[in-house]
């Protein structure tokens, strides 16, 4: 029996996508006679495909079609072509839809750039993105800085700059989205202590996502590497900091810190993580767990043990992130339900029953699975980054949903596809 929830049913559906990322061969050929959801799932999916060629020359004829939706899925599909090999020509479409009529698709334009750049070394495309950092809407000014944390991703270059803006900024919404750029800046380059150790020092709440983005860019400057004075600087904010979002971020820098590591003394605080006064903060200590394990078949807590939907959700992404078979399949909180079938993307070859209520998230996923599924993506650590940056970009792109937690796993994906291309 499949579940009713429309998150719990897309995920699931996309889960199918992701298992069997590069494993066969697909066609996807567009008539022009699909229903709306048809040929807006086959140009997203044309953006995964192997024949990626061929799959520009259909993908730029639809970023001028008359209905809105079409134009931001073939900027979706371009934007992955990209991202897999970055292209002029891509990039001067990309360019030519931050203009375009409607706010989503000029948003969707603006990360898919960045999305499309992210192992571009040309440090003269961020100028591109300037003048919309300073857009009069608040989520073209999001999406500039969203955009600027795939594209500038371990390049410090703007670091200040981004400081300065995001503390002259009034939106609380461009401060979450744009402040990604801040966490992302000195990714993998075991550098940026001192800029982060400064923003630390920032007392009271209003600062407090300043706080929140020096504890996940620790994490991130430090990506695997265990390094024992960045775990003292976060411990002391775990056991310091009055703000959630804050001991949250410290977790998540932790794991990222000892990403693929999980020595007993670093999951001893994560399990200790599961019992914090908010949910916010068990529920990032629990993804914590397979940030921390990832891959490694290794993970030493029973989901049977909790019921608390917070703890089970980060547990159950937890499970397929480390690889491990699954303790548990039926939960009833759909929040959870949802979680579980995220975290199945990241298993291989995962059995699924394709029936679903929901006819149209099916017919629109069952093309971008055959994107997925005819990818060529073979080599592991290619499929791990596009397991760990599909599902936060597929939920902000097409819902307009920005999960945390998702979120911090795209930035780890896309650490790791740039460092995987250095």
């Amino acid at each position: 029996m499949t579940e009713e929830h429309f998150y719990v049913e897309n995920a699931r559906l996309m889960s199918y996508g992701l298992s069997y990322i590069g494993t066969g061969k697909t066609t996807l050929s567009i008539t022009g006679n699909e229903p709306i959801e048809i040929l807006a799932g086959k140009l997203v999916g044309l953006g995964f495909h192997s024949e990626r060629e061929t799959s520009v020359e259909s993908l730029v004829e639809y970023t001028t079609h008359q209905n809105p939706f079409i134009r931001k899925a073939a900027i979706i599909g371009l934007s992955f072509t990209g991202f897999f090999q970055s292209s002029e020509r891509v990039n001067g479409i990309l360019e030519r839809g931050f203009y375009d009529r409607e706010l989503e698709v000029r948003k969707t334009a603006l990360i898919g750039f960045g999305l499309a750049n992210v192992t571009n070394s040309n440090q003269s495309l961020n100028q591109v993105l300037e003048a919309h950092l300073h857009d009069e809407e608040w989520k073209i000014r999001s999406a500039s800085g969203l955009a600027y944390s795939f594209l500038s991703n371990g390049n410090p270059k703007h670091f200040s700059k981004f400081v300065d803006l995001l503390r002259a900024e009034t939106s609380p919404y461009v401060k979450v989205c744009s402040c990604w750029y801040v966490s992302n800046a000195f990714a993998g380059t075991k550098e940026g202590l001192d800029e982060y150790k400064e923003l630390l020092s920032m007392n009271g709440d209003e600062n407090s996502f300043f706080r929140d983005m020096a504890c996940l860019g620790l994490g991130l400057s430090y990506l695997g590497t265990s390094d024992s004075s960045i775990h003292r600087i976060l411990e002391d904010r775990l056991k310091h900091d009055d703000h959630p979002y804050v001991r949250e971020s410290a977790f998540f820098g932790l794991a990222l810190c000892n990403y693929q590591n999980p020595v007993e003394g670093i999951m001893s605080i994560l399990r200790e993580g599961l019992t914090d006064s908010s949910m916010i903060v068990r529920s990032g200590a629990a993804l914590s767990h397979g940030i921390t394990a990832m891959g490694t078949g290794y993970l030493d807590l029973e989901l049977e043990d909790y019921s608390d939907s917070s703890v089970l959700w980060g547990l159950t992404l937890s499970e397929g992130l480390a690889n491990v078979k699954p303790s548990k399949t039926q939960f009833q909180d759909k929040y959870v339900q949802w979680g579980h079938h995220i975290s199945n993307g990241f298993r291989d070859h995962l059995p699924i029953n394709s029936d679903t209520t929901h006819e149209d998230a099916n017919t629109y996923q069952h093309e971008i699975n055959a994107g997925l599924i005819g990818s060529g993506i073979t080599e592991k650590k290619q499929k791990d980054a596009v397991k760990l940056i599909v599902p936060g970009v597929y939920h902000y792109l097409n819902y307009d949903s920005f999960w945390w937690g998702l979120w911090v796993l795209n930035a780890l994906g896309t650490t790791l596809h740039r460092r995987d291309k250095k």
